[in-house]
């Protein structure tokens, strides 16, 4: 399964951002990335530029991460990680919004879990989700961006009625401060 959520793309290994290949030819090529800092908008046809070679050793993730772009699919970019056991194993979601999705007061559906704190000195919205077994299953944030809108960034953890026990939320949290500092 990872194999084929992976396939058709790549990261090639350096010190800049992360190039991401895929199988598909668009019409036209996307826009080349700008320096960073970045905005949200910098990032719409390079979602997994945020995290580079550094940061993908650093977290343990496996280089090849699956992107998704415009026209066929909104913004985002995931990876897995290459930890050998399974209960270190997890996989990671990076979504730009371009709407600011940090302001629980804002929210139509509240959600009794979520909890405001601050990031990289950014308004965030935590979301710890517990597994049936009441082990830590996943993690996810909405971080606000000095340039507007957020970002999403979704860590879980393998399967669906059982947990782990290493804290997801921190390994989340870790992760958006790195993004976090790459935006403005």
């Amino acid at each position: 399964m990872v194999a084929a959520a992976t396939a058709g793309c790549g990261i090639g290994v350096g010190s800049g951002p992360a190039v991401v290949t895929t199988a598909s030819t668009p019409t036209s090529q996307p826009p080349t990335l700008a320096p960073q800092p970045w905005t949200l908008a910098d990032l719409t046809y390079h979602p997994c530029s945020v995290l580079d070679s550094e940061y993908l050793a650093r977290f343990v993730l496996d280089p090849a991460a699956r992107a998704e772009t415009p026209p066929q699919d909104l913004p985002a970019c995931s990876w897995f990680s290459i930890q050998t056991s399974l209960a270190g194993r997890f996989n990671i979601r990076f979504a730009p919004a371009t709407s600011d999705l940090t302001d629980l007061a804002q929210r139509r559906v509240s959600n009794p879990a979520e909890r405001q704190i601050t990031i990289a000195g950014q308004r965030a919205v935590l979301n710890p989700q517990v597994r049936p077994d009441g082990r830590n299953g996943s993690c996810s944030v909405h971080v606000s961006v000095p340039s507007g809108g957020s970002f999403y960034l979704g860590t879980a953890a393998p399967g669906i009625a059982t947990g782990v026990d290493w804290d997801v939320c921190a390994k989340t949290v870790d992760i958006a401060t790195v993004v976090s500092a790459r935006l403005r």
